[in-house]
């Protein structure tokens, strides 16, 4: 027999985290936001919210109305149901807490064993209420179920508390934003905790989705939200990041992805963007027309003056068409402004050749970089040829990024070769420069192409460490019985102001125990005048330990030749586009032979490079070039047979 119930439980506390979390959903579904791997416990938490809240009002309906509602074995269903979604709530909320440090998530297994444990004893509760009390109890008020809610609110408790220690153990291991948030919001959500114990029994308020429903949209808040800019309708990187990476798992092949890259040319982009208004409108109206190309086109902004559109369209016809289009918008912009303006649009389809995000961006940028320096506008639509040096571009930056990491001096992907250098007063070979190539599969790769890759990713440094301990241990090898003065290697500009550079060339020279006059530094023109003083200062304490240095390419930059004859310089090596010249230019002529009687002199030693032929060497002879250096000569050979082209000393 029921009971007419008098005593109601007030939820509008559940309607508010119901409609609270719906709205949280719809938002993350989206706006795409940043997926990094914390965010399937937002995403999952949420679902499971929506759920637990659904269950808890059909629980409250049925225990304010159980004489319209109550059926003994579906509430019970009910209860269970809720107690079992609650228990996955809290461990999205107590895996999403303790994820956030590093320690954590190298311990994953032992995590979700804990956890499991936690779960059991949970279960075990929960079958041991049900056999002492049902959980719920009818009274002559109506259903009492204040037991139940005590019961999982205990286990939010339990939850809060254990995350809040965690938290305090990791301190070390999570950033500043994310302390101040477990701060604020755990402790928050634990008096929250309590007061729906107490407001339950006392009041019969249930309000319990708002202990747990925040906390997914805090976490999503601050951590995963990439909105919308409310003016432009951009959206940021990340959530291009995130448009990229859902085509790319789940749509490559079914949906073709263009991408439109631009680049924003002005004297002062601030300033163009904070105080000329009427730029500023018009650069959103440039947006609004861009919108209403297609729905499928996106507009998302890297930084004031970079942006990326993408298109999804499988006809390339259209999809040409309507870039053709976007173009005809910048050029229009460029005649109604009032303010210099250009662009560069770089525009290009997503292929299989671009399977990560890394690669879609460095893509773009790797093409837009032969237009940086030109002032006027520039469209392009990338080529196959674009893809494949791309193709050869990220693999040689895979394998030097890969060569710094491991930092092994004996990596057999720098490989080394050596050329060597005649000298005209003995008429023998009496030193080699080593040549540095890389080998990326199959290939060996010339220095032109990786050393300015090396350069800007910042790998130089160990690749002039990895040759330099070759030619010392090929040195180390054949010293003993072969008569040579040395063997040079190439400097960067990059190193030469580096603190560490005497340090740790002089530790791989000590290393195989050689006379360090053996080695030999070339430093272009260009790298020494970039930083002169801290070169300089390098190469004096160098120079003090018995390496000589060779000024590089001489001729090709615009140096002052009393900055050269100031520093520690032993060798001019002239570059041979002078020598070519001066072959067939009266004038260069003059010139050139002008300055090596200056060298010589001021003491220095004249090196020419690039002889190729017998007309070249006779007049290179005839200059009074000290030693000669080309193919006429000999053509760089593998560093180990560089001996061959010395004499071997008399006593052996």
């Amino acid at each position: 027999m029921y009971i007419e119930s008098f005593v109601e439980y007030n939820y509008i506390g559940e309607i508010a985290g119901l409609l609270l979390s719906g709205l949280l959903l719809f938002v993350m579904l989206y706006v795409r936001p940043k997926k990094t791997l914390l965010f399937k416990y937002i995403f999952n938490g949420t679902i499971l919210s929506i759920v637990a809240i659904l269950f808890q009002i059909s629980i409250i309906k049925v225990a304010n109305n159980p004489n319209q509602y109550y059926n003994k074995n579906l509430f019970g269903i009910q209860l269970i149901s809720f107690l079992l979604v609650y228990n996955g709530i809290l461990y999205c909320i107590f895996s999403y807490v303790n994820m956030m440090s590093v320690v954590r998530r190298n311990q994953r297994k032992e995590f979700i064993l804990m956890y499991a444990v936690l779960s059991i004893i949970y279960v075990i509760g929960i079958i041991i209420e049900i056999a002492a009390s049902g959980l719920y109890t009818f009274t002559l008020d109506g259903i009492d179920i204040r037991h139940f809610t005590r019961y999982y609110i205990s286990a939010g408790i339990v939850c809060a508390v254990v995350c809040f220690i965690a938290s305090i153990l990791n301190r070390r291991e999570i950033s500043r934003i994310t302390w101040h948030a477990v701060c604020l919001f755990v402790p928050t959500s634990l008096v929250v905790l309590i007061a729906q114990m107490i407001y339950v029994v006392k009041a019969h308020y249930i309000f319990s989705a708002t202990t747990y429903v925040p906390i997914f949209m805090i976490g999503f808040l601050l951590f995963h939200n990439v909105p919308y800019d409310e003016i432009s309708g951009t959206q940021s990187i990340y959530a291009l990041d995130a448009y990229l990476m859902k085509n790319l798992t789940k749509n490559m092949g079914k949906k073709r992805i263009w991408v439109v890259y631009v680049l924003i040319k002005t004297l002062d982009i601030e300033n163009f963007i904070k105080k000329d208004i009427d730029s500023l409108y018009y650069g959103i109206s440039i947006c609004r027309n861009l919108e209403n190309l297609s729905p499928s086109l996106r507009l998302f902004k890297l930084a004031d003056d970079k942006f990326v559109n993408t298109i999804e369209e499988n006809d390339p016809e259209k999809a040409r068409k309507m870039i053709q289009e976007m173009r005809a918008i910048f050029d229009k912009s460029r005649v109604d402004l009032t303010v210099p303006f250009n662009y560069t649009i770089i525009a290009g389809e997503i292929g299989s050749e671009l399977d990560s995000i890394l690669k879609i961006r460095q893509f773009f940028e790797y093409v837009s970089r032969r237009f940086v320096d030109q002032n006027n506008s520039q469209f392009y639509m990338a080529q196959k040829r674009d893809y494949e040096s791309f193709a050869e571009h990220y693999e040689i930056s895979s394998v030097i990024r890969d060569i710094r990491l491991r930092e092994n001096l004996d990596d057999e992907r720098v490989v080394v070769y050596a050329q060597p250098i005649y000298s005209v007063e003995t008429g023998s070979f009496r030193s080699a420069e080593a040549l540095m190539r890389l080998k990326v599969g199959e290939k060996l790769i010339s220095p032109e192409v990786f050393i300015p890759i090396a350069e800007k990713s910042g790998s130089i440094h160990i690749l002039s460490c990895i040759i330099l301990n070759k030619v010392c241990s090929a040195i180390s090898s054949f010293n003993e019985y072969y008569d040579f003065d040395a063997i040079s290697i190439n400097c960067s500009s990059k190193e030469l102001s580096m603190d560490t550079l005497n340090r740790d060339f002089m530790e791989i020279i000590e290393k195989y125990d050689i006379d360090p006059s053996k080695i030999r530094l070339e430093v272009t023109e260009t790298a020494m005048f970039e930083n002169y003083e801290t070169a300089n200062r390098n190469m004096e304490t160098l120079s003090a330990e018995g390496i000589q240095f060779y000024l590089d390419d001489f001729g090709t930059g615009y140096s002052s030749l009393e900055r050269v004859m100031n520093c520690p310089f032993k060798t001019i090596k002239f570059d041979k586009t002078l020598l070519y010249k001066s072959l067939h230019d009266d004038r260069m002529n003059d010139i050139l032979s002008y300055m090596i009687e200056v060298f010589k002199k001021n003491g220095f030693i004249t090196l020419i490079e690039g002889v190729e032929d017998e007309s070249q060497k006779q007049y290179s002879v005839d200059r009074g070039f000290d030693y000669i250096q080309g193919y006429l000569y000999a053509k760089p050979t593998p560093i180990e047979e560089i001996k061959k082209f010395f004499n071997r000393k008399s006593s052996f």
